[in-house]
């Protein structure tokens, strides 16, 4: 029966092409993981809270496919409003060299997305919006390295737990249903002459299957870059980021077989302004940046938007 459906799927759209990761954007939105100084953990201990507030834009053009919540879309296009609160502890280490911390994240998002729904080999158009908290996010232990003050290397282990809103065949689901591991590290180096910040941020995202649709999305692999000049005391700045994802293993499942498997890939780059109104008790910076993503194979095409305060409480 699936594969009837799939058939008939596939003469109907005469043979377009399907996005790769359910959902066509999966758990990384292009540009987002890099902030000022994402490597540098402690080293003073004690609690720490982040609210990070940003949106995103996307569409498929050209009436292609998208595999969401166990249906096919033609056409999708979403927009989404994510805030993100992130509870935090370092913990008190004996040494300068090394310091570990602890956090969670807990998103809490808006999700309106629209698109023609394959059923009975017709298309037919929808649209939905949901709110609600999200996937939560475990960080049970990241390990910062000082090589020096200006110089600092983290090394992490994040877990999605499948908390947020998911059914099948909604398409705007505010999580994605399944357990995703992501092992990441971050590299800060601070270069004083020029008052010049580069950040790195590499992670590989693992998905779980669903078993609801028996559908398992590859693993991807995203790196964010971003590269900061500050003024004055190094209370604000502007500066670029560029961002990658890159699909490594391919999709599977009963769809993703009879296709053939497919993988997916975008890059992203734009312009990014910071300005620390508060150093600490609470820190307080305000942040802009604009990505905008291109050379999109098989995902989401669009638009990142985080315009807000960066709040950390330490």
């Amino acid at each position: 029966m699936r594969k009837w459906l799939i058939n008939a799927m596939l003469s109907v759209a005469a043979a377009m092409p399907l996005l790769a990761v359910d959902g066509g954007i999966g758990r990384t939105i292009t540009g987002t993981w890099v902030i000022p100084g994402v490597a540098v953990v402690g080293p003073t201990p004690g609690p720490g809270l982040t609210v990070l507030p940003f949106g995103y834009m996307g569409a498929i053009g050209g009436s292609r496919l998208d595999p969401v919540a166990g249906v096919i879309v033609s056409n999708d296009q979403a927009n989404a409003s994510i805030n993100v609160v992130i509870p935090s502890y370092t913990w008190n280490t004996d040494t300068k060299k090394v310091n570990f911390s602890s956090a969670l994240m807990l998103p809490v998002n808006w999700w309106g997305a629209s698109g023609s729904v394959l059923a009975n080999n017709i298309f037919t158009s929808t649209s939905s919006a949901n709110a609600s908290v999200g996937d939560i996010i475990f960080i049970p232990v990241t390990v910062g390295i000082h090589f020096s003050q200006n110089n600092n290397l983290s090394v992490s282990f994040w877990i999605w737990a499948p908390t947020g809103l998911w059914r099948t065949g909604n398409i705007s689901n505010v999580g994605m249903g399944v357990v995703t591991f992501m092992p990441n590290f971050g590299h800060t180096y601070y270069w004083e002459k020029h008052k010049v910040e580069f950040d790195n941020f590499v992670g590989f995202d693992i998905y779980q299957r669903n078993r609801a649709t028996d559908y398992g999305s590859g693993t991807m692999f995203h790196w964010d870059g971003m590269a900061i000049k500050y003024f004055g005391q190094k209370k604000g700045g502007i500066g670029a980021i560029i961002a990658n994802q890159t699909q490594i293993t391919d999709d599977t499942g009963p769809l993703a077989e009879t296709l053939n498997g497919f993988s997916g890939r975008k890059w992203g780059v734009g312009p990014t302004v910071v300005y620390t109104a508060r150093a600490d008790n609470p820190g307080v910076t305000l942040q802009f940046r604009w990505i905008n993503e291109f050379h999109v194979r098989n995902m989401l095409k669009g638009n990142v938007f985080m315009a807000g305060i960066y709040f950390k409480l330490k």
